[in-house]
């Protein structure tokens, strides 16, 4: 017989949650962002690192009042205080510096005890990246330029995959590293880690580095974290496509993040961009987190389309 615990988590995997994302960045108040999430008639969602302190103060007495779940939680939770500008990026694993790799793990734990007492199932984090933000730079600039697929184009990115092939290992040596601890606290918490694709080539996981980062730590509390308008990037600029991500790693999904992209420019409204969602959805188990993830830039109206659109998909 399942337990209370059981029946709530597969209830919270049914529903289409929504990131506080759209709304954390103008607000500094907590009643004011359960307002707004309240708005989009969503029953759960999703909390952000663009929530500071001050905000965060309040936030689990107004969550329990509101009735809105947690599913999930995004690293880091909530914005240190030191931090000048918010950012899943704020501290990395793979940094050459031991105080910000100390700094990444630190903050992380403190991120997995917040999710635990929040009722969450899973952090999703960033791990970092292969220094070689330059050379990406260079392919969008040729994108903007429509030369991408030049000769040129195709040498340089050639370069970049050889590079990033080479330079790769001592990198996700620093994310087995901090994983090896971070998978220890979640599992003492109950908690799930959600590895996300990135937008990013440099950035860590790679399509070929999720499965890497799995092997390496098979039976722990982790998993695929699929980001819809992170992969519609890869697809735009020939990396890899969308179902390349979810073909390949279905069985190990958790959770999926849910926005449109035109050309580069993602975290739309679902409906008004290029993804494919329906194709998406046949990829998905009942039991994978759902999380509308919908810049500000996005009004209400046109959110609030796009999350009937994906529950008229079977979102």
């Amino acid at each position: 017989m399942e337990s209370l615990e059981q029946l709530r988590n597969e209830e919270m995997s049914r529903m289409i949650a929504a990131s506080t994302c759209w709304a954390s960045g103008n607000i500094k108040d907590a009643k004011a962002l359960i307002g707004k999430m309240l708005a989009l008639e969503v029953t759960a969602v999703e909390l952000d690192y663009r929530i500071r302190s001050e905000v965060f103060r309040d936030l689990p007495g107004l969550l329990r009042r509101s009735g809105l779940e947690v599913t999930s939680v995004h690293n880091f939770f909530p914005c240190p205080e030191e931090a000048e500008k918010p950012s899943g990026d704020l501290f990395l694993f793979t940094s050459d510096d031991n105080w910000e790799r100390d700094f990444a793990v630190k903050y992380t734990l403190k991120t997995l005890e917040h999710a635990a007492d929040l009722g969450a199932q899973v952090v999703v984090v960033h791990l970092g990246c292969v220094p070689l933000r330059p050379q990406v730079d260079r392919l969008y600039e040729m994108y903007e330029k429509g030369t991408l697929s030049e000769d040129s184009g195709i040498e340089a990115w050639q370069e970049l995959k050889k590079t990033r092939e080479k330079e790769v290992p001592r990198y996700l040596d620093r994310v087995f590293l901090a994983l090896d601890r971070i998978l220890g606290a979640a599992e003492k918490l109950g908690l799930r880690i959600g590895v996300e694709n990135r937008y990013h080539y440099h950035e860590i996981p790679s399509l070929e580095d999720v499965g890497v980062i799995l092997e390496k730590f098979q039976g722990a509390p982790i998993g695929y974290w699929h980001d819809t308008g992170h992969a519609h990037n890869w697809e735009v600029m020939g990396w890899a496509t969308q179902e390349d991500f979810l073909s390949t790693y279905r069985e190990s999904l958790i959770g999926i993040h849910l926005h449109d992209a035109r050309g580069r420019e993602d975290h739309l409204a679902p409906g008004v961009g290029e993804i494919d969602f329906a194709a998406i959805s046949r990829y998905l188990r009942e039991d994978v987190l759902r999380v509308a993830e919908v810049a500000s830039k996005s009004s209400l109206s046109e959110y609030q389309r796009g999350l009937k659109l994906l529950r008229d998909l079977g979102f």
